[in-house]
């Protein structure tokens, strides 16, 4: 990459915390990638290591009540982000039997030995789920995980040939392929209850959910620019560039632009909490955690992991 662009790091005016338990779900992290996820090459169990996933965690659910359930938030992070880079460039016949039975196994089915190694991993984090949330909750959990398998098959037009979405259809698929929504389910083990799905689903929630969606996803093409950069097409930066004719500094600029009206429309509603009756005081608790989420993957990228410099990220071929 050209070393005289000025490409600026996101700066957000929310809280940086990190759990006390850090180092512990860290190493935690680092066993899971080595026995759990054993079935892939010691190339990629090494970069995964390197990412440091359990940081990761650690900073976006920093008050976890009880250590369990930071483990279960660290697990079903590590899986996803896992699953994510090893199918991306599958067929699109492959990528629907996946989403198919990955929504079997959350609503019960137990693996089976021809299961692909991912799903015997999901169904012990959705065991532990079940463990502590009714299952309103796991449903609504479910149903976010869903739509982030099945945002996969819609990236298929697009990766491995560099094809570029336009600007309108690229923001609506990329607040599903962050896959960031089953996660800020998670806040909800932070709260010791869970929110009713009048709340949870409730206008003003749901563009809470879009608005971190989309702001995640930008912070993350921020820092994957120069992993994506001829090999991933799916980029904010990059549909920009492409689409308005602009040099890459004049495109991340504008990127820029995007993310901070995003921001700003966040802070307005974190700021507005509506009168939720008896739930109001745990939806202005959740409301908290998600600026501390947004916040927690900033500080990730920044201070933790080399997942996104040269090397240390997955290229096709890899797996």
């Amino acid at each position: 990459m050209n070393k005289d662009l000025a490409l600026p790091l996101p700066l957000y005016p929310f809280p940086s915390l990190i759990s006390p338990l850090s180092e512990q779900i860290a190493a935690d992290t680092v066993k899971w990638i080595e026995e759990d996820f054993c079935f892939l090459n010691d190339k990629m169990q090494y970069k995964y290591c390197k990412s440091n996933f359990g940081k990761l965690s650690a900073r976006c659910l920093p008050d976890m009540p009880a250590y369990e359930r930071l483990q279960i938030a660290a697990k079903f992070m590590l899986w996803g982000t896992i699953f994510d880079d090893y199918f991306e460039f599958k067929p699109l016949d492959e990528l629907v039997l996946l989403h198919d039975r990955a929504m079997q196994i959350l609503e019960g089915s137990v693996p089976t030995q021809t299961d692909s190694p991912f799903f015997p991993i999901l169904a012990g984090i959705r065991d532990s789920l079940q463990a502590l949330m009714p299952p309103s909750w796991l449903k609504r959990f479910s149903r976010n995980v869903g739509i982030w398998i099945a945002s996969m098959q819609e990236e298929v037009p697009y990766k491995g040939i560099m094809r570029f979405p336009s600007l309108s259809n690229f923001e609506l698929l990329r607040e599903k392929t962050i896959g960031i929504q089953a996660y800020l389910d998670l806040i909800e083990l932070q709260l010791g209850g869970c929110l009713p799905d009048a709340v949870m689903l409730s206008p003003y929630m749901k563009e809470l959910y879009r608005l971190v969606s989309r702001i995640s996803a930008w912070c993350n093409d921020f820092f994957s620019i120069e992993k994506d950069i001829d090999r991933e097409p799916l980029n904010l930066v990059l549909v920009l560039q492409q689409e308005r004719g602009l040099p890459l500094q004049e495109a991340y600029n504008d990127a820029f632009v995007i993310h901070n009206r995003d921001v700003a429309e966040f802070m307005t509603l974190q700021a507005a909490v509506p009168d939720f009756g008896s739930y109001t005081a745990d939806v202005k608790r959740f409301v908290y955690y998600l600026g501390i989420m947004i916040q927690g993957q900033n500080d990730w990228y920044q201070i933790d992991t080399l997942r996104y410099k040269q090397g240390g990220f997955p290229e096709k071929g890899n797996f």
